[in-house]
């Protein structure tokens, strides 16, 4: 599968700056901020600049004079209309394609993360303006801002992998010669639909990559492409050449019937026995934490954990949590997590009291499902704070048995049991009730 006609008209009408303007800002601020205006058929271009002049996308939208913020945007619009992403009228938007927007922004990102990217988009918009020969002048004028070094070897490169899919081109190292006619849409497709992919992988190294990933746990085809980089539709037939193989086995389907896979201990790709593999994994675990906590664990302390994969994910999780974390990075990324997921747990963490003054206490805890999202690790350990926190409520209660009588002790630590499994249950986990 290649790039979308919507895409390609896209990259057609949008220049390679679009990534270091305002108009990938505009573009993410319609993809992530515009939950609430997106059931409108129509949409003024008023009410969206009073809600940009909120938005956490766009850079210091707080200092930007409002009459060079409207035209920054209205050109912008403009440009979304010749794309046919929009109708754009003098005080309104309508047909909007929300879904060809959400797809294009993702893209434009996926460009940012690649000088190659960039250079194929160049390519295409020069030859979407029917150019045949494209001077490597033109391509510096084009991304002069992106500062690409190796100009040169990337469209040896490109030359070298699409000559051998097809294209009939050449390079002599001052202008890229197109050997097709000007109206052969093939061409396009030669030059952009690689912007789609991370990279020309070959049919061997997609697998590895693909096996590599799911040994370790069940993904579905989607969740492969997202992690990966892939285009599902190629992550799907690899997939399935997998299966027929016999390399991967159906594990479950997922909570929207996606098809989740893992892979096939008795047939391991990596030549490796069902009980090597686990024996390696567990003696890792165990070494690591003897050395790190001088905790001897055995055997028998992974009888309940049931495969392979889910072995071989706790050891990534100890490998990757044995890193220095002392490091002016890993601190940075330690401080900005714990900020970020404190966040989802403040939002979401509702605490009703009575008006009414009673004898016990009635306070609820009002936790939505969103918080099941979070990473399973933060989620043990707010299970470990929740139980914490039982426990020294029992110890106070305990201490204040003078004062409280039995019955209101006992009244008072069953509701909050029953606040905390709720609250645990919300975010994923059951805690067991402590007696």
């Amino acid at each position: 599968m290649g790039l979308s006609s919507s895409n390609l008209l896209g990259l057609k009408v949008f220049q390679p700056i679009s990534i270091k303007n305002k108009n990938l800002e505009f573009f993410e601020f319609l993809r992530y901020e515009t939950k609430s205006l997106r059931d409108k058929p129509i949409l003024l271009k008023s009410e969206l600049l009073d809600a940009i002049s909120q938005s956490t996308k766009i850079k210091e939208v707080s200092k930007i004079k409002k009459p060079q913020l409207v035209k920054q945007f209205e050109d912008f619009l403009k440009e979304l209309d010749r794309a046919l992403f929009i109708k754009n009228s003098k005080d309104e938007i309508s047909n909007i394609k929300w879904n060809r927007i959400d797809i294009f922004c993702g893209l434009l990102r996926l460009i940012e993360r690649s000088d190659e990217r960039k250079i194929r988009w160049a390519l295409y918009y020069i030859f979407a303006a029917n150019n045949l020969k494209i001077s490597t002048v033109k391509i510096s004028e084009l991304l002069k801002e992106f500062k690409i070094k190796n100009l040169e070897k990337i469209l040896k490169k490109i030359l070298k992998d699409e000559n051998l899919s097809g294209l009939n081109a050449q390079f002599d190292g001052k202008a890229f010669v197109i050997n097709h006619e000007k109206t052969d849409k093939i061409v396009s497709h030669y030059l952009a639909d690689a912007i789609d992919e991370p990279s020309r992988r070959s049919p061997g190294e997609l697998e590895e990559e693909i096996l590599d990933l799911i040994d370790e746990g069940s993904y579905s085809n989607q969740e492969v492409s997202q992690a990966l980089l892939i285009d599902e539709g190629l992550v799907s037939r690899t997939i399935g050449k997998l299966r027929e193989q016999d390399k991967i086995v159906l594990s479950s389907f997922g909570q929207r019937g996606a098809r989740y896979f893992t892979t096939n201990c008795d047939n391991c790709p990596f030549g490796t026995t069902k009980a090597s593999c686990r024996k390696e994994a567990i003696s890792y675990i165990a070494a690591a934490f003897m050395h790190d906590f001088g905790l001897d664990l055995s055997a028998t302390d992974f009888d309940s954990v049931e495969t392979n994969q889910a072995i071989l994910k706790i050891k990534r999780i100890v490998m990757m949590a044995r890193k220095e974390k002392n490091t002016k990075l890993e601190r940075n990324l330690g401080e900005n997590l714990e900020t970020l997921l404190s966040k989802v747990v403040d939002k979401f963490t509702e605490i009703e009291t009575p008006e009414e003054k009673i004898t016990l206490p009635e306070i609820k805890m009002n936790i939505p499902n969103d918080m099941s999202k979070l990473p399973l690790l933060y989620q043990l350990g707010l299970k470990k704070g929740a139980q914490g926190g039982i426990n020294l409520m029992d110890e106070m209660l305990q201490l204040a048995s003078k004062s409280i009588q039995k019955d209101d002790r006992v009244k008072i630590k069953k509701h909050a049991l029953e606040e905390s499994n709720k609250f645990l249950k919300n975010i994923g986990l059951d805690q067991k009730e402590n007696n």
